[in-house]
């Protein structure tokens, strides 16, 4: 190596150690920044597990009251073909009194004459 080549690479390990010492002031506040970054990363992480327990239970809810709906719906339907029933078998009574028959013991609602 001559004395040109020695003096340049000499000249280009100066700009590297300048230029390195630039880069080592940036990196406490890359640390910072990853830190930080990394922190927020963790209280998304908590924030979106509880989320996604609030949705399932949500869900769970949900499907609960369907359920309980789907029952009602039932019950009231059930209780209004009883009534319906009921009303029909009232008229019927009312309708054979009206027209001077005796009321009949209940029978069976498919054998009792219909009005219609």
């Amino acid at each position: 190596m001559d004395d040109t080549q020695f003096r340049e690479a000499r000249l280009r390990i100066g700009r590297w150690i300048e230029d390195t010492a630039g880069v080592f002031a940036y990196l406490p506040i890359i640390l910072h920044e990853h830190e930080s970054l990394r922190d927020r990363l963790e209280a998304t992480e908590r924030a979106s597990s509880r989320l996604l327990q609030e949705v399932n239970d949500l869900r769970r809810e949900i499907e609960s009251l369907q359920s309980e709906n789907e029952r009602l719906r039932r019950d009231r339907a059930e209780s209004a073909a009883l009534l319906t029933d009921g009303l029909h078998r009232i008229l019927e009574d009312t309708v054979r009194r009206l027209r001077g028959a005796p009321a009949s013991a209940p029978t069976d609602p498919a054998r009792e004459p219909s009005l219609t």
